[in-house]
C-alpha cells in the first residue's frame, strides 16, 4: 500500500514499497496526483517493469543512447550525433536529472537558437534546429521506451515554430543557369594546368557533376570499372576521419544506391579523360597512379579533398566570370535542366538517389511551380475559345 503525506512546503509526497523499503517516487501538488502516480508504480512492481530512477542524469541517458545509436548508425552520422550533443545539447541538460526536465525548457532551449545575432541573423538555419530537436527528442524517446525512466516524452510534438518553416521555404537552391554553366565549362575546356596541361580534371569533373547530378562524396569514390558503357553505378561515397585520411562508407540511404544512363557526350569526354590519364600513367614519372584506379584522381594519384575542391572550383568560377555555387550547385543544377526539359519528377527523384519524391518536389519547390504554371499557360492557349 502505498504511503501519501504533506511536507511542510505544502506539496504531498507518494512513497511506495519496494524490496521491503518505502521508495519515494516524487512530490505532487494535490493528494489526489500523488495517489494517481503511486498506483501507477504499484502497478509496474507487480509486473516487474523497471522503476523510474529519479536521480538519473541526462547525461548518463546520453551515454547509453550514444552507445545504442553507434551499433544502429554509419559513422559518419555517429560523429555528426556526437558533435550535436557536446556543443548544443549537454551545455543545457547534461547535468539536470532526466525527471526534472520540463517541456517548456525544451521550448526555451530550441528558441534560443533562432534568436538573431549582432548582424540581425539567425544564429542557427531551420534545418540545424531541426535537427538538435530530432536528436533531443530521440534521446527522451529512449529514455521512455528503452531504459523506462520516464512515463513520457516531454519533447513530444514540439516543433520549431512555423514562422521559422515559412522562412525556409523562401530559401532558394544555388544552381547556375544554362548559360552560366555553359560560360563555365567552356572556360575549363580552354584553361591549361601549369603542370599538366592537357589533364582536365576539374573540367572533367565539373562536367560530370552536371551530367550527373551526383554528390561530390560520390562522384569522388567512382573507379573506371563502375562505368558500363553509358551506365554509371553508384554503391560507394568518400568521407574523411579526423585526421583527414580517406575512407570509403555507404551511402546515404538505400535509395542512393543506383544505376544511370549518360549522354554520348559526357560517355565521349570520360573515354578521353581516361586515354590521357593512362597516357600520362604510362610517359611521365611524375604522375602516379590511385591504387583504387579512381576516376578523379590527382597527379599524386590521391584521392580529391573536398576543401581543395571547394577553393579550386571558386577560383575557377572567378576567373571564368560566374558566381560559384557550391559542390552541391552542380547537382541542383542537373535537377533544375532536368526539370526544365521536360523530365518527370520521378525519373529526376531517382535519378539523384532521393529516399522519397516528396524531397525532390519539396527541394525544387519554386522551379517545378514555374514549370506548372508555365504547362497551365499551354493549356489554357490550346482550349480558349
Amino acid at each position: 500500500m502505498a504511503n501519501i503525506r504533506k511536507l511542510a512546503s505544502g506539496k504531498w509526497q507518494a512513497r511506495v514499497h519496494k524490496d521491503g523499503k518505502l521508495v519515494s517516487i516524487g512530490t505532487f501538488r494535490t493528494s489526489k496526483e500523488a495517489k494517481i502516480e503511486a498506483a501507477k508504480v504499484e502497478e509496474r512492481i507487480y509486473y516487474g517493469q523497471t522503476l523510474n530512477d529519479r536521480n538519473m542524469l541526462f547525461k548518463e541517458v546520453v551515454n547509453d543512447w550514444l552507445e545504442h545509436k553507434k551499433a544502429n548508425v554509419k559513422e559518419s552520422t555517429f560523429v555528426q550525433l556526437e558533435v550535436i550533443i557536446r556543443n548544443h545539447i549537454l551545455p543545457t541538460f547534461g547535468d539536470k536529472k532526466i525527471m526534472t526536465i520540463k517541456r517548456i525548457e525544451i521550448k526555451r532551449w530550441i528558441a534560443t537558437f533562432g534568436e538573431l545575432n549582432e548582424n540581425g541573423k539567425e544564429k542557427y538555419s531551420f534545418g540545424s534546429r531541426l535537427k538538435y530537436l530530432s536528436v533531443m527528442k530521440s534521446i527522451l524517446h529512449y529514455a521512455v521506451h528503452e531504459l523506462e525512466v520516464l512515463e513520457k516524452n516531454p519533447a513530444d510534438k514540439l516543433k520549431v515554430p512555423v514562422k521559422d518553416s515559412v522562412a525556409l521555404k523562401k530559401e532558394k537552391v544555388k544552381y547556375f543557369s544554362l548559360e552560366e554553366l555553359n560560360q563555365l565549362l567552356d572556360f575549363m575546356k580552354a584553361y591549361k594546368h601549369q603542370r599538366f596541361p592537357d589533364y582536365q580534371l576539374y573540367y572533367t569533373l565539373m562536367l560530370f557533376l552536371s551530367k550527373t547530378g551526383l554528390r561530390i562524396s560520390e562522384a569522388l569514390a567512382l573507379r573506371w570499372e563502375d562505368i558500363n558503357g553509358d551506365k554509371i553505378t553508384i554503391d560507394k561515397q568518400t568521407s574523411r576521419d579526423d585526421n583527414n585520411n580517406v575512407k570509403l562508407t555507404t551511402l546515404k540511404n538505400s535509395s542512393s544506391y543506383r544505376t544511370i544512363k549518360i549522354d554520348n557526350d559526357l560517355v565521349r569526354e570520360l573515354k578521353k579523360f581516361k586515354m590521357k590519364q593512362n597516357e600520362l600513367l604510362l610517359g611521365n614519372p611524375r604522375f602516379r597512379k590511385n591504387e583504387d584506379s579512381i576516376i578523379f584522381q590527382n597527379f599524386n594519384g590521391h584521392y580529391l579533398t573536398p576543401s581543395t575542391i571547394r577553393e579550386t572550383m571558386q577560383d575557377y568560377c572567378k576567373k571564368a566570370g560566374v558566381d560559384y555555387k557550391g559542390t552541391h550547385g552542380f547537382r541542383h543544377t542537373h535537377a533544375v535542366l532536368l526539370l526544365e526539359s521536360g523530365a518527370s519528377l520521378k525519373y529526376v527523384s531517382n535519378r539523384l538517389g532521393h529516399k522519397t519524391i516528396k524531397t525532390t518536389a519539396d527541394t525544387y519547390l519554386d522551379v517545378t511551380e514555374k514549370i506548372e504554371e508555365d504547362e497551365l499557360q499551354k493549356f489554357a492557349s490550346y482550349t480558349k475559345r
